[in-house]
Order: structure tokens, then C-alpha cells, then sequence
């Protein structure tokens, strides 16, 4: 029996994908989301939304620059906004500076909402890891970071983009 990809993606995995380590690192990741999403989506929330919000608890940014650190496109981005907007979780203020520009930041309410979506994230990631042990979580996760910081390197990017 080959393994499946899991809640929303409930196809079978070619053997020959399984044999390739990239194809792995991206069914792995897509199942870690999948669990995520299974426990953020009482929230009205998804995995993406979830990465927004988290990004907003260190503190106000640009709308723009909320999209590069996370990698968002700009017209995507928006989105986003205006649904955590409709949800009372985030607010847009025009920055004096600037206004065309707008700093996000999160409401009281956003505060709340995303310890709650932190904890959910954090627990699906409990129950994705929970086959391996806590020594070799903390491994993987080290080689996890030596892979990306390698490609990033590779890609010029330093390690803060």
C-alpha cells in the first residue's frame, strides 16, 4: 500500500515519489499543513492567515513589507488583509510618512485570535512530529535550517529574508 497525502489531497503517492528526497520534504510539508489546517479551520482561519497573524504579534509593519517577509504576493496579500479585516482581528492605519502606505496590526481581538491559532499550529505540529523523538525532532529541525540557509545562500538571500 502506498502512503497517501492525507486529509485534503487524499490521492496515493507514486512509489517513485517517495524515493526522491525533494518530493518528500514537499509531501511532508503538505501534510504538516494539512494537520494544521484540520485544527485552525474552527477558527475560521487557514495555515496562511495563521503565518500573517504571527507575523503581526511581533509588532505593526507595512503592508508591503508583511507580504516580503512572508513571501506573499502583493494582489494575495490584500486578501488576506481584508479577510483578517472582516474578522476584527487586524486593523489598516495610514502611515504618516507615507499614505499611500498602510501599517497592519492586530486588535485586541488578534491578540487573543492568535495565541489561540499559535496553540492549534502548535499542536498540529505535536502531532505531525509525534513519530519521532524529541532528539531527533531537535536534529531534523537543525538540518531542516542547514538546508535552507544553504539554498538561501545559493539564492543571495541572507538569512533574515
Amino acid at each position: 500500500m502506498s502512503p497517501r497525502l492525507g486529509i485534503i489531497i487524499d490521492m496515493p503517492v507514486p512509489p517513485s515519489l517517495v524515493d526522491r528526497d525533494g518530493a518528500l520534504l514537499v509531501i511532508a510539508a503538505r501534510t504538516g499543513q494539512q494537520l494544521a489546517t484540520r485544527r485552525l479551520a474552527p477558527m475560521g482561519l487557514t495555515v496562511q492567515l495563521c503565518g500573517v497573524l504571527n507575523r503581526l504579534a511581533v509588532g505593526p509593519v507595512s503592508q508591503q513589507e508583511l507580504g516580503g517577509q512572508l513571501g506573499i504576493d502583493r494582489t494575495t496579500m490584500v486578501e488576506l488583509i481584508d479577510d483578517l479585516e472582516a474578522m476584527g482581528v487586524v486593523v489598516r492605519q495610514r502611515n504618516a510618512a507615507d499614505r499611500r502606505a498602510y501599517s497592519i496590526q492586530l486588535t485586541s481581538k488578534g491578540r487573543t485570535v492568535q495565541k489561540r491559532a499559535a496553540k492549534a499550529f502548535d499542536a498540529a505540529a505535536d502531532e505531525f512530529f509525534g513519530a519521532l523523538r524529541p532528539d531527533e525532532r531537535r536534529e531534523l529541525a537543525g538540518m531542516m535550517r542547514r538546508l535552507i540557509a544553504a539554498a538561501d545562500k545559493k539564492l543571495g538571500k541572507s538569512s533574515g529574508d
